[in-house]
């Protein structure tokens, strides 16, 4: 095979006219569809694995409050007005654990909310935690001793100790607790 003169520099290159060459219109189409699909299938899995977080979260708290009430000693109680607002638990002294539900009071206005509290003789109220709407909280590593649980209306995220008066409240001696 010989190589063409110009590759060896004795002649010229032939000079080319360029043509403009067709760009077919599907390609930007094509492309702008392939992001776009890409685009929407990383958000559908950014969202199925929201949801499979909450649904391990609802699963692990419905083991949870199954634990209590299987418990041989789980015994119930409720308390509040005749208004139908109240507040309502299922406690097991053995597993030292309460289911808790709130009931009738709403979400408090202002960026408030209501926090649970575990009563003792001799010893500051403990936050059991925050309550949502008529969500069950399970309460754990409930004192023998305790007496009774509080709920007050904090400031949102909760506070390390009450800063208002309880707006119910619930003795645990008919559960178990105090005695």
């Amino acid at each position: 095979r010989r190589l063409p003169p110009h590759v060896w520099g004795a002649q010229p290159p032939p000079g080319r006219a360029r043509t403009r060459r067709a760009r077919p219109l599907f390609a930007p189409f094509a492309t702008a569809t392939a992001a776009a699909a890409l685009v929407v299938a990383s958000l559908f899995a950014v969202q199925a694995h929201r949801t499979e977080d909450r649904l391990t979260a609802e699963q692990d708290r419905a083991r949870e409050i199954a634990h209590v009430l299987a418990a041989p000693d789980a015994r119930a109680a409720a308390g509040g007005g005749g208004d139908g607002r109240g507040i309502g638990v299922i406690a097991s002294a053995s597993a030292r654990e309460a289911v808790v539900t709130l009931s009738g009071y709403g979400r408090p206005p202002g960026g408030r909310v209501h926090q649970l509290w575990l009563m003792r003789p001799r010893a500051l109220p403990r936050s059991l935690g925050l309550l949502a709407g008529d969500t069950p909280l399970v309460a754990k590593g409930l004192d023998p001793s305790s007496t009774s649980l509080a709920v007050t209306v904090e400031p949102d995220g909760g506070s390390a100790q009450p800063t208002s008066q309880p707006i119910v409240q619930l003795t645990l001696k008919s559960v178990g607790f105090g005695e």
